[in-house]
């Protein structure tokens, strides 16, 4: 994919060519456990991985950003200062969100011209994070007058954009995890502090699969706000409690917070956001200690609680977490992201995998219709700059 972002970049009309041009690499991320808590100030055990997009940029002659995409058949064009949002749509207002935030900060984004593309497939993976943090990097890199900001700042630059001009109210975990991403370990991330303990992610005979329902959704558009808003609600419901987050209801007392609240999808939305929080501490613990059964046993609780709790799964997902997680090998699976389509992640021994794959692609295309895919991933340091060929 680095060879057609740099060939896409050379075909760039006037472009100054690669003598002042920077290159980066943005990493997608899996989320181990700990799915829909980051926004209620939990812990998360998400993980970069070396799927991701790839950036060639260097300061425009012409003063507006251009942009192009491997990915993408229409380019973007506009200028930094001028309306920036109202100049774009489709994918381009990710781009452009990324530059008003830098300017609502009070910083000069240079205009760059930008060549992108990216091998993240399905969704679930945090495709528009791995954007974000990457297109974050590059304008602060190539911009005199940006100061080099900590890797976490720029993942909350991003985040902002996202949430302020995008319109998705995501929490900080999947541009937290694309900006510190450190190579074969896993991150027990604080989304409220973004503090990160570094977990060696040792699987040993078992490797990480993603599993792809190919089945397409669109998060804005989907019931992922309303989940932020229900979470908003019981929240304030349970004020005697005297928490800032849902996370920080204790374990012990969830039957009691359940019996005050007035509502049983608030009661249900409460129930996955403590236990999910309570799984990702126990499976710290389990890899911290190479206990891959506990571990994968985790992953089936999340995925339960995410289908019967907090609804998010749909019968794509249902259908294909559930065949995974019949097969032999299979320590554990769940779905990952903000769910209603999306992909999964199975932990599974590398001797069963083929067959696995065989198997649940069968009775996946005789349940839905189509065919599901499957990727194997390595994990992956966080966004960073890379070098250009000589």
């Amino acid at each position: 994919m680095y060879a057609d972002v740099l060939a896409l970049f050379q075909k760039i009309p006037d472009n100054p060519g690669l003598s002042r041009a920077r290159a980066f690499f943005s990493p997608a991320r899996i989320n181990l456990i700990g799915e829909h808590i980051d926004y209620c100030g939990g812990l998360v055990l998400p993980a970069a991985i070396d799927a991701g997009t790839w950036f060639v940029a260097a300061p425009a002659a012409t003063g507006r950003v251009r942009a192009w995409s491997c990915n993408q058949a229409d380019a973007v064009s506009f200028s930094p200062e001028d309306g920036t949002l109202a100049q774009v749509d489709g994918w381009g207002r990710y781009v452009a969100a990324v530059y008003q935030t830098w300017l609502l900060h009070g910083y000069q984004p240079v205009a760059l011209d930008i060549a992108l593309g990216g091998n993240i497939h399905g969704s679930g993976l945090s495709s528009s994070a791995s954007l974000g943090v990457g297109l974050a990097l590059a304008i602060q890199t190539l911009s005199p007058g940006i100061p080099e900001l900590a890797a976490d700042q720029l993942a909350l630059m991003a985040q902002e954009a996202e949430n302020r001009f995008v319109g998705v109210n995501c929490g900080i975990m999947d541009q937290g995890s694309v900006a510190l991403g450190r190579s074969d370990h896993a991150m027990l991330m604080n989304c409220e502090t973004l503090s990160v303990d570094y977990i060696p992610l040792r699987t040993g005979d078992y490797q990480l699969l993603i599993a792809d329902t190919c089945k397409n959704r669109q998060l804005v558009e989907s019931a992922y706000n309303d989940r932020r808003r229900e979470t908003d609600e019981a929240l304030r419901q349970l004020g005697a409690f005297g928490i800032e987050h849902l996370c920080q209801l204790p374990a012990a007392r969830l039957q009691e917070a359940l019996d005050l609240l007035n509502d049983d999808t608030l009661r249900r939305r409460t129930r996955h956001v403590v236990t999910e929080h309570q799984r990702v501490i126990h499976a710290a613990a389990a890899l911290r200690a190479g206990d891959l059964q506990t571990f994968g046993q985790l992953l089936n609780e999340s995925h339960r609680s995410l289908q019967q709790d907090y609804e998010v799964t749909g019968p794509e997902l249902d259908t294909l977490i559930g065949l995974c997680q019949q097969q032999p090998g299979v320590a554990g699976a769940r779905m990952m992201g903000g769910g209603f389509g999306g992909c999964g992640l199975v932990l599974v021994r590398q001797a069963d995998t083929e067959s696995l794959i065989r198997e649940v692609s069968q009775e996946y295309n005789r349940a839905i219709g189509y065919d599901p895919a499957f990727y194997t991933t390595r994990i992956s340091d966080g966004a960073r700059e890379i070098s250009l060929p000589q």
